[in-house]
């Protein structure tokens, strides 16, 4: 018995004792790996440390590039200033072009390039502090037409730097032309190229000047011929458009309140939504011409017409869907194959003053001897308009409210008149 326990004891024993000595192997290798990873580490630092060299060493020299970029665009900047106040043509422009290829080079830099550039078109073409020039008055049968002013060629070159810049740097930077003095200028980015292949396909270029939101406020653009330019919510209260050649040009929502358009040619222009309160577009063109290009009518729908004057305007096939013709003094205009449809022409309806910014809606409409010959007025407000010798042949009257307005000589042959209400018919002739 104690022979067993003892052999059995000398056993445990051994075999512990194994085991430790198993142990110290296993720590005696664990320790020499840690030895091992030790020593390693100096040698990975030092394969390291010449690319964190390289790195600290390529982020310094990027930053004193950039110092040097914005030291050289700062000394061309002020460069390009200094000769655009030079008394030498040439040496302003080469500060006008200058400045383009800083908006090209330097993005961020637009905004102060289209700035300056917008206030030297101010300071040399401004209109005179008396108002605007007066012009040769127009030739008796017989004479030459006088030639009409033209803007400087430094002027012309300023336009256009900005017609060809990328309007997405502009930021919060509008081009400010207010009170410029612009007569006779010719806008476009249309090539002559594609100009020149007008016959051949038919259609007009598609590019557009960028001018969207541009302040025209009193600007002189008499003559001026304005051919694809975008002027969307451009702010031209009180400007002089008088016979200017508007051709395909964007003025949604723009503001063209008191603007004088008198003998204008607004060709396939788009108007919709634009404020012409109080304007004056006598014998201003926005119809239909005879031509065979693809040239559509000029599009016044939702505009505000009130208190325009459009005495003897051509807008025939216009869309003026919807628009605010309330105190409009339409008097022998053509509004043939007009699109009147919910046109509103009654100072009876309450809901335009909110409409009209300036001013008291006071009078409906006058359409006296009108051309309206197949007008769609269908559901049109002519509450209290004066049609006195309109011509009404063909037009559609569907659902139009005609309450209070006078007929008496208006010619209503073939009109259609279903659910028209106030229609006196004695006062239709056959």
């Amino acid at each position: 018995m104690r022979g067993r326990t003892g052999s059995g004891l000398l056993a445990r024993i051994a075999n512990r004792r194994e085991a430790r000595r198993g142990s110290r192997r296993r720590g005696a290798g664990d320790s020499a790996a840690g030895r091992s990873g030790r020593s390693q580490w100096p040698v990975l630092a030092v394969a390291v440390l010449p690319g964190l060299a390289a790195m600290v060493a390529l982020l310094f020299t990027w930053r004193e590039v950039r110092v040097t970029e914005q030291g050289q665009l700062t000394s061309r900047f002020n460069d390009a200033i200094t000769n655009l106040g030079s008394p030498s043509l040439d040496v302003r422009f080469g500060g006008i072009y200058a400045l383009e290829r800083i908006m090209q080079d330097s993005p961020r830099d637009q905004p102060r390039v289209v700035q300056v550039l917008s206030a030297y078109v101010r300071r040399h073409a401004s209109v005179p502090a008396t108002g605007f020039a007066k012009e040769p008055e127009e030739p008796r049968e017989g004479q030459e037409a006088p030639d009409h002013r033209r803007p400087a060629t430094d002027v012309t070159a300023v336009v256009n730097v900005l017609a060809h810049r990328s309007p997405g740097h502009d930021g919060d930077a509008p081009v400010d032309w207010s009170r410029a003095d612009l007569r006779g200028l010719l806008l476009t980015t249309w090539a002559v190229e594609d100009i020149a292949k007008l016959p051949e396909v038919g259609a007009f270029p598609r590019a557009r000047a960028p001018f969207a939101y541009v302040n025209l406020e009193g600007a002189d653009l008499r003559h001026a011929n304005l051919s694809g330019v975008d002027l969307r919510s451009a702010f031209a209260a009180e400007s002089n458009l008088r016979q200017t050649q508007l051709l395909r040009v964007d003025l949604r929502e723009a503001d063209l309140s008191l603007a004088d358009l008198t003998e204008a040619n607004v060709i396939d222009t788009d108007l919709s939504g634009a404020d012409l309160s109080g304007a004056i577009l006598r014998g201003a063109f926005l119809g239909v011409l005879d031509t065979p290009s693809a040239v559509e009518p000029s599009d016044l729908s939702r505009a505000v017409l009130w208190d325009a004057d459009l005495t003897g305007a051509n807008l025939g096939g216009a869309t003026l869907t919807g628009a605010i013709l309330a105190d409009a003094d339409l008097t022998g205009a053509s509004l043939v194959g007009a699109h009147l449809r919910g046109a509103r022409f009654s100072a009876a309806d309450r809901s335009l003053q909110a409409e009209v910014v300036v001013g008291t809606v006071a009078e409906s409409a006058n359409l006296t001897g009108a051309d309206l010959t197949g007008a769609d007025l269908h559901g049109a407000d002519l509450r209290e308009v004066n049609l006195t010798r309109a011509d009404l042949t063909g037009a559609d009257l569907t659902g139009a409210d005609l309450r209070g307005a006078r007929t008496t000589g208006a010619r209503l042959t073939g009109a259609r008149t279903e659910g028209a209400r106030g229609l006196p018919g004695s006062d239709a002739p056959d």
